[in-house]
């Protein structure tokens, strides 16, 4: 009988997604003469929807919504077996959908999440999972809730729209209007940093540069994050608040549980089960860093894989100096697949066969 390995990658953002990963890392493995079993992972960002609908055999629905500065796009929700819908933000509002020129964190909003969590309450789901992550916005979730009947306003009286221009000005919320459906629903938060909504480790300073914001707007959405601490309350004011420019909070101002995004991934993939049937883990992230350390999913499933005493092999497309912090978590080996130095589009381009090739190494040396 030959042996097994667990191709359990994320992303290699800007090249593979993860179902493309972990059908690359397969072939290597095959390729060795091993089993391989494909089980492609997300963090609660992009790509958090189609593993989880993998993983448990659901079916993804394309809902009418708006991108993160208006636009008409489909966004995929996911339906599983027994009713749970999967919503992730980076399918409505993902910054990946934005080309650079257009981001601006002032005019965004993550109002598009709004029709996915209504379609999901339309089906009478008993359980929302919300994934967080990738997010184009700013705006402290105020879009969100704004869309399922919240009411914002300013000092006038005047009706806000929830964008991050409109954060400043926020002097008083209505939460009557907010759909009913909504606390009688588990929802359940997925999420990966535990920053605050405001302050100098807030959503703005620490997320807003990457979405395009100025350090004049920095200053201009922080400030307003605060006003909105102070109104969403303390039911909001918990780790990981800043999640996704805010979006984070305005989920826990509607009850929402938190947990580790790629936890929840891995839990709901039943990774658990696939992990009993393996002699040897493989996964993979497009940057292997310091950060991948600090509950990534690579270093998850690194966790895991020494739990049950299984070798694991992290792969990088780029593999930092300090990404040695993975060992203490229970790496095996953190290997980068490049072979030879190669512009930047090339190298992205053969991301596939470069993981491949790696796969089959480790498997080799392992037969």
């Amino acid at each position: 009988m030959s042996p097994v390995a667990l191709c359990a990658p994320d992303k290699l953002r800007g090249a593979l997604d993860a179902h493309e990963a972990a059908q690359a890392m397969a072939e290597g493995c095959r390729q060795a003469g091993w089993d391989a079993i494909e089980h492609p992972l997300a963090d609660g960002g992009e790509g958090t929807c189609d593993a989880i609908v993998r993983g448990r055999g659901g079916r993804r629905e394309l809902i009418s919504t708006r991108d993160a500065i208006g636009r008409p796009r489909k966004a995929a929700l996911g339906v599983l077996p027994d009713g749970t819908c999967i919503v992730e933000a980076a399918e409505a509002i993902g910054l990946m959908h934005i080309p650079r020129s257009r981001r601006d964190v002032m005019r965004a909003t993550s109002a598009g999440i709004a029709p996915l969590v209504l379609a999901a309450l339309e089906r009478g789901a008993p359980r929302i999972v919300i994934g967080l992550g990738g997010s184009a916005t700013v705006d402290g979730g105020l879009g969100l809730l704004i869309g399922l009947g919240l009411k914002a306003f300013d000092s006038d009286g005047n009706v806000l729209r929830g964008r991050g221009m409109d954060l400043p000005a926020v002097a008083r919320l209505e939460l009557g209007g907010l759909d009913p459906r909504l606390a009688r629903t588990e929802l359940v938060v997925a999420l990966d940093v535990d920053s605050p909504l405001a302050g100098p480790c807030g959503a703005a300073p620490v997320f807003g540069p990457q979405k395009g914001a100025s350090p004049e707007q920095v200053a201009i959405l922080d400030a307003g994050l605060a006003k909105l601490d102070v109104l969403y309350g303390d039911r909001a004011r918990r780790p990981g608040a800043g999640a996704a420019g805010g979006l984070g909070a305005a989920c826990f101002l509607l009850g929402a549980t938190p947990i580790p995004g790629a936890e929840l991934v891995m839990q709901e993939t039943g990774f658990a089960e696939q992990l009993a049937r393996a002699e040897l883990v493989l996964t993979a992230e497009g940057a292997v860093d310091a950060q991948s350390a600090a509950g990534k999913t690579v270093a998850r499933v690194a966790q895991a894989a020494h739990s049950a005493g299984l070798p694991c092999v992290i792969f990088g497309g780029r593999v930092d100096a300090d990404a040695a912090a993975l060992y203490e978590v229970g790496a095996t080996a953190v290997l980068g697949i490049g072979r030879g130095v190669k512009p930047i589009r090339e190298a992205l381009r053969s991301s596939g066969d470069d993981l491949r090739a790696a796969a089959r190494a480790v498997c080799t040396l392992r037969s």
